[in-house]
C-alpha cells in the first residue's frame, strides 16, 4: 500500500470539490521513472511522469507519478476528469490560471475562457 502525504491528499480533496467531482475516488500510485518511455526521444526510458488514467464507469481515477504531486500536478490531472473533452491546450491554460501563474499572451486565450463545456 502505498501512503500519500496529508497535503497531497488535502489538495486532491480541495480540487475535487471545486471542480464538482466530490463522486471520484482519486488514487495515487508512484510509478519508476524507468517504466515512462518517451516516443519523443526514441522511445527511451526513464523520464518524469505525471498522468491520470480514468474510469468512467466506476468513477475512479488512478494518478501515475514518478515524483512528488505539485498544486499544479493536481489541477491539471484533475481538470482531465471534470472537462474530459478539452484539449491538452485549454487544461493546461486553465491550470496556470487556477495555480495564479495566467498564460495571457496567448493568441487563443479568448477561446479557452469562453464557456464552453
Amino acid at each position: 500500500m502505498q501512503i500519500i502525504s496529508m497535503f497531497t491528499h488535502q489538495r486532491i480533496e480541495h480540487w475535487k470539490s471545486v471542480f464538482e467531482i466530490t463522486d471520484w475516488n482519486i488514487i495515487c500510485t508512484v510509478i519508476d521513472e524507468m517504466q515512462v518511455v518517451d516516443i519523443w526521444e526514441e522511445n527511451t526510458p526513464g523520464h518524469e511522469f505525471v498522468g491520470i488514467h480514468r474510469d468512467f464507469e466506476t468513477k475512479t481515477g488512478t494518478l501515475y507519478h514518478t515524483r512528488p504531486l505539485e498544486e499544479d500536478d493536481i489541477i491539471h490531472e484533475l481538470l482531465h476528469v471534470r472537462y474530459p473533452e478539452w484539449s491538452e491546450e485549454k487544461v493546461t491554460f486553465w491550470t496556470s490560471l487556477l495555480n495564479g501563474e495566467p498564460i495571457l499572451q496567448r493568441e487563443d486565450a479568448m477561446e479557452h475562457l469562453l464557456p464552453t463545456g
